[in-house]
């Protein structure tokens, strides 16, 4: 196997450019550094430092690539209303060019990231992948978009996967973006000691997931074997933004800390948590760490334990 994976110097390609080497891989990441940060590349990857947004990026990519895994992106739905161009371009048009790039040089699989976001405003009750899709960010509408391509490229001959993740956390998320990764938005606080700023309501809630978990996901669907599929990679459990937080300091032996709530984010999901059903029966996955757990480790890494 010789892995591409786009955003390789983030949180989550980082992790799984190591998985991959781990799996006896050659692994080539791309990133633009925008959010990832060199020092997260596993240094028996090669690397090439690119931005999707270039005209003909796909030209510098390594043609004896067998395996796509897309995980390069402007994630943020905040930052999504602050250049709604910017975002289509790097977020969609990519994938585009990607997806002809990969069809057009016999790519084994297409793996892609995708988002809950693309659900929208949705009942609170666990939200199978059958669920209409109704965007209410620019973010969402491009990984609308995106997941539509795929789908087509995919009737086209290229054997694809979307992975639609829900609220990721763990080791290695980037600590300086506030608008980007809740509970390590949070998190950030905590460290530097200062309130919790809760951007709209302690009753929200998501369901929160933690990176090896994802990872395993990943790894699981290198080898589904239907030439098209859509899984939520989640664990089906409600967690509203105060229990969460209760957790949080709980895990960092934090009593009586500080929050302040203020107004939240543009069109915003107000709650949603997945349903797991197909994830467990089709992709033979299920999550194995609870928050609780999780939380825990993350203590234990960021102390170097």
């Amino acid at each position: 196997m010789h892995a591409l994976v786009t955003g390789g110097a983030g949180f989550i390609g980082s992790h799984l450019a190591n998985k991959l080497l781990k799996l006896g891989a050659k692994v080539t990441v791309v990133d633009n550094l925008s959010t990832g940060s060199k020092s997260n590349i596993p240094s028996k990857c090669d690397f090439i430092y690119l931005d999707l947004t270039e005209n003909n990026f796909v030209s510098k990519l390594p043609i004896t690539t067998t395996h796509v895994f897309h995980l390069a992106a402007q994630s943020s739905g905040e930052i999504s209303f602050e250049d709604p161009r910017y975002d289509i371009e790097i977020n969609t048009v990519s994938t585009l060019e990607l997806l002809k790039w990969s069809l057009s040089h016999n790519v084994k699989k297409f793996i892609y990231t995708s988002s809950m976001n693309v659900y929208g405003y949705v009942k609170d009750e666990p939200i199978k992948e059958t669920q209409s899709i109704a965007p209410e960010s620019f973010y969402a509408v491009g990984k609308v978009a995106s997941e539509n391509y795929i789908k087509i490229f995919s009737d086209l001959g290229l054997k694809t996967t979307i992975l639609r993740l829900f609220n990721v956390y763990g080791p290695g998320q980037n600590m300086e973006n506030l608008k980007q990764g809740m509970l390590s938005i949070f998190l950030a606080y905590i460290i530097k000691n200062e309130p919790v700023v809760v951007k709209g309501s302690l009753e929200r809630f998501r369901d929160f997931i933690y990176i090896d978990d994802v990872i395993s996901a990943i790894e699981k669907s290198i080898h589904f074997s239907q030439k098209y599929d859509v899984f939520n990679i989640c664990t089906g459990i409600r967690t509203t933004v105060q229990e969460a937080l209760d957790k949080l300091f709980i895990a960092f032996n934090l009593s009586n800390y500080q929050i302040i709530e203020s107004d939240g984010t543009p069109r915003d999901q107000f709650g949603i948590y997945g349903n797991i059903h197909k994830s467990e029966k089709l992709l033979d996955w299920k999550y194995q760490i609870s928050l609780d757990n999780g939380l825990t480790k993350l203590n234990k890494f960021i102390k170097g334990e």
